[in-house]
């Protein structure tokens, strides 16, 4: 939550100081809200359970991504927060995991058709955070990391009028974790992965554009 507000601090002060920024065919502000099916392609691990069914049903869930982004001309730079959400219950334990992902942006805004259509790509290196609050034996278990990243984003974006446009977004975030903190039974123990715990994702999705 903290990581969410301070999000939306920053995308208020990048809107304040580039909101009276624009060029002659577009506005310098846009902001992105985006939400759809999230994919964890490398599977994961770290889970109450490590059966292929259980493992596969964790690998497939929510993502959402919120981008303040300011434009000049055709570069883009800005600021993602992304997140990826899934659950799962077996009859002993269950999980719910979530990542948040923020970074810098820089890319490119390609205007197709006029003003109506465009076609945006976007990457940057941030930070990754993991978390797995889960139940196990009816007793909580809560896996936290921290690790690098990188993204890459492609959207395509319909513009209704100057201000307000619809777009579908493919993007992808590479990310994996060496090692973990598990409190459990009120104990926290370290635990490394040799082979990484796998957090690379793929998000189809669905959102909303807003300029200023």
């Amino acid at each position: 939550m903290k990581k969410f507000l301070f999000v939306l601090f920053l995308c208020g002060i990048v809107g304040t100081a580039f909101a009276q920024e624009k060029t002659a065919n577009s506005n310098a502000f846009v902001m992105f809200l985006h939400a759809g099916w999230g994919k964890l392609p490398d599977k994961t691990s770290g889970l109450t359970n490590s059966s292929s069914d259980y493992v596969n049903e964790l690998s497939s869930g929510t993502g959402w991504n919120i981008q303040a982004l300011f434009r000049s001309k055709k570069l883009i730079t800005g600021l993602l927060y992304s997140g990826y959400t899934a659950s799962g219950k077996l009859q002993y334990s269950s999980d719910i995991l979530l990542t948040t992902y923020i970074a810098p942006q820089l890319g490119m805004n390609i205007p197709v058709g006029g003003e109506k259509f465009d076609i945006a790509f976007n990457g940057g290196i941030g930070s990754m955070w993991y978390c797995n609050n889960s139940f196990v034996f009816e007793k909580s278990r809560k896996v936290k990391g921290k690790t690098a990243g990188v993204n890459l984003g492609l959207k395509g974006v319909f513009n209704f009028t100057q201000n307000f446009g619809v777009s579908f977004e493919i993007a992808t975030i590479r990310a994996n974790l060496s090692k973990t903190k598990i409190n459990y039974h009120d104990n926290t123990i370290k635990v490394t992965y040799p082979d990484m715990l796998h957090l690379n994702q793929f998000t189809y999705s669905f959102g909303i554009k807003y300029s200023l």
